[in-house]
C-alpha cells in the first residue's frame, strides 16, 4: 500500500449489503493494484460482485473492512473532479443539459473557467467525432451516442484513472466495437489507466490484463 505510483490499491477490501441472514456480500477480501497506463477487463457474469469493486476503487462507496488508497492521487475526497473518471452502463447524461454542457460539466464542478471548459469540451466532442451532436439534447441521442458523449465526459479533464461499468452492455456489437475504439484511441501517448468491467469476451480480449469475479472474489492475474 506505499507504493506511491499506484493509483490505487486495495488490500482485502470487502463490501456487503444488509445485515445478518438478509446480508449479501458483493465483495470479499479483494486485493488489487492499478498502475499508470494500465489496460485492465474485470471480467464475470451480472451479479458477481464487479459493480461494488469498481464503485470502491473509484471512491463512490467504501468498504465494511479492509483497505483502499490512492497513493498517486490523495485522499477519496481529492478523487473528483479530475482525477478518476466513472463510465456507467446505464444513461448518466443530464437530460436538461445539452451535450456539450453534459461533457464540460465536470470542469465547472472543479472551478475552471466556464470559458475553457467549453474549449476543453468542444475538444474532447471533436476528439471522438461527436462535434455535429453538441448542441442535441441527451434524449435525442441514440444509445451508442449517449455512450460516446459519456466517455467524451469521461476524458474531457484528462483523469489518470477510468473506470467503466458494462458501458457496451446495452450496445450492439458493432456500435460496442466504435465506442471501444474510440475510448482506446483516445488514450493513446498518455499514462491513464482504464480498467472496463464487461461480460463480454470481445471487450475483454482487447484489454491487456483480465481479472475474474465470481460471488464477490476476486482473482487478479
Amino acid at each position: 500500500m506505499n507504493s506511491t505510483h499506484l493509483l490505487v490499491a486495495a488490500d482485502a477490501v470487502s463490501r456487503q449489503y444488509g445485515q445478518g441472514l438478509s446480508a449479501v456480500v458483493a465483495v470479499s477480501t479483494a486485493t488489487c493494484e492499478v498502475e499508470p497506463g494500465a489496460r485492465i477487463a474485470l471480467v464475470g457474469p451480472s451479479g458477481s460482485g464487479k459493480s461494488t469493486l469498481l464503485q470502491l476503487l473509484g471512491g463512490l462507496d467504501v468498504p465494511d473492512g479492509g483497505q483502499i488508497a490512492w497513493p498517486a492521487l490523495g485522499s477519496r475526497d481529492e478523487l473528483r473532479p479530475g482525477k478518476v473518471a466513472y463510465v456507467f452502463q446505464t444513461p448518466s447524461l443530464l437530460p436538461a443539459l445539452s451535450v456539450v454542457e453534459n461533457v464540460e460539466l465536470p470542469l465547472l464542478l472543479g472551478n475552471r473557467a466556464p470559458a475553457l471548459a467549453r474549449r476543453a469540451a468542444c475538444a474532447s466532442l471533436d476528439q471522438l467525432g461527436l462535434t455535429h451532436l453538441a448542441e442535441r439534447l441527451p434524449e435525442e441521442l441514440s444509445g451508442g451516442q449517449a455512450q460516446r458523449v459519456a466517455v467524451a465526459r469521461a476524458l474531457v479533464a484528462k483523469p489518470r484513472l477510468i473506470l467503466a461499468d458494462e458501458p457496451t452492455g446495452q450496445l450492439d456489437h458493432a456500435t460496442a466495437a466504435q465506442l471501444l475504439d474510440s475510448l482506446l484511441a483516445a488514450l493513446v501517448g498518455t499514462d491513464t489507466a482504464l480498467l472496463i468491467a464487461t461480460h463480454d469476451r470481445a471487450v475483454a480480449g482487447r484489454m491487456e490484463r483480465s481479472w475474474q469475479m465470481q460471488h464477490g472474489i476476486l482473482e487478479v492475474s
